[in-house]
């Protein structure tokens, strides 16, 4: 009776899969389910629910620009470009974006706690085994592994006749043969994809895609360069009523920095290595420039401050125009010298690698004059190979082989 059931219930199960695949196909029924389903629902809910989204995003937006608009124009007054302004639309659209995916990463996070701290309770209730500390069978995965690497040799020499080697090699032939399809099936498919339709199609999907869920990460840069502009411009505001004997005002570049290391990703995506390696050297001659002016701020915390705030609202608008190549002109750039991003980690890593490399040369039995000999060779290439071809000056080679 049991195994009667259950064949029932395959079938039913096939039979309506093969009923919904039927349906899917038949174009006159995918009409109709357009026409009076799809349709009516984006009409009345979907848009309403966007709608409403809108507005409320524009409100937050606005409570968010108010203090901008206040502090902003009495410092920047003139110095900033002509030109219709996007850095108020982008900040929109990032709070149109937060609704969502702020939510939504909450409540992953709630259900990642929760799964991770039932976990036993979990498996308990599936039956399934969680083998704790000195459990044999925790072990077995790993020995097998080890047993079927460390049995390959004997597996070889074992080998008797083209028959065996060819049972043996059967799985790698089957794997070259599908690797050689794979520029085939690449080329059809990218012949496919440029089809109007298809084309038009996946432009409308990347577009809710980055709607949906990018516009929360690529806008980000926008909301922290306007906060810090404000924060000088409210600086510089302080500053110019200040009180005899009152203490100069300073703002922090630290998380502007951050952004800006990140901002050729987050804007347009990953480039090509040569296209990257341009953009990132461009984002170090930006930050160098606002290391400059931060660090003049003990000096002209008048003139600085007003520079900082110009300087943040033009990568701001640049960012948001996608002149990620840009952010500065040369001559708000000036002679500042160009920053090495992670600088302390980099030096950190050759070191760590240097010494490890020296310290294995040692065990091996190496002799003092060779371990000499190797150390600025080891050391050069540690620092070319970390910093990604970039050859250290004279001096730099000296500081780090002979610290002092």
């Amino acid at each position: 009776m049991k195994v009667f059931v259950a064949v029932v219930v395959v079938v039913a199960e096939v039979l309506v899969l093969v009923t919904a695949g039927a349906l899917w196909s038949y174009l006159p029924f995918r009409a109709w389910l357009r026409r009076c389903i799809s349709e009516p629902v984006n009409r009345r809910v979907v848009a309403e629910l966007k709608r409403r989204r809108g507005e409320l995003a524009t409100r937050q937006a606005d409570v968010f620009l108010t203090e901008a608009r206040e502090v902003l124009p009495a410092v920047v007054a003139d110095a900033m470009p002509p030109g219709p302004a996007h850095t108020p639309l982008w900040v929109t659209r990032w709070w149109y974006a937060a609704q969502l995916t702020v939510p939504m990463s909450l409540v992953a996070f709630v259900m990642f706690a929760l799964i991770v701290w039932n976990a036993e309770a979990y498996a308990a209730f599936w039956h399934l085994h969680v083998p704790r500390e000195g459990d044999r069978e925790a072990a077995e995965p790993l020995r097998a592994l080890i047993r079927t690497v460390t049995s390959i040799p004997r597996t070889v020499q074992a080998w008797k006749g083209p028959t065996d080697v060819f049972k043996s090699l059967r799985g790698v032939l089957v794997i070259v043969v599908g690797l050689s399809m794979a520029p085939l099936l690449q080329r059809l498919g990218a012949a496919m994809a440029e089809g109007g339709e298809q084309r038009q199609r996946r432009e409308r999907l990347e577009k809710k895609r980055k709607l949906r869920t990018g516009d929360y990460v690529r806008c980000w840069p926008v909301i922290v360069l306007v906060v810090a502009a404000v924060q000088c411009a409210r600086a510089h505001r302080n500053w110019a009523t200040r009180q005899p004997g009152d203490d100069v005002p300073r703002v922090s570049m630290r998380k502007v920095e951050r952004v800006i290391w990140r901002a050729h990703r987050t804007r347009r995506g990953k480039a090509r290595h040569h296209h990257e390696r341009v953009l990132k050297a461009h984002a170090a001659r930006v930050v160098g420039a606002l290391r400059a002016a931060e660090a003049e701020q003990d000096i002209e915390p008048g003139r600085v401050l007003r520079d900082l705030t110009v300087m943040l609202l033009v990568i701001a608008e640049r960012y948001a125009e996608g002149r990620v190549g840009q952010l500065l002109d040369d001559e708000q750039i000036g002679d500042a010298v160009p920053v090495v991003p992670r600088e302390h980690l980099r030096m950190a890593a050759v070191g760590g690698v240097v010494v490890l490399i020296m310290a294995g040369a040692s065990v091996a039995g190496l002799p003092e004059a060779a371990l000499t000999a190797l150390l600025p060779v080891v050391a050069l290439v540690a620092v070319i190979v970390i910093n990604r071809g970039k050859v250290p000056s004279p001096s730099e080679l000296t500081d780090l082989v002979i610290p002092r």
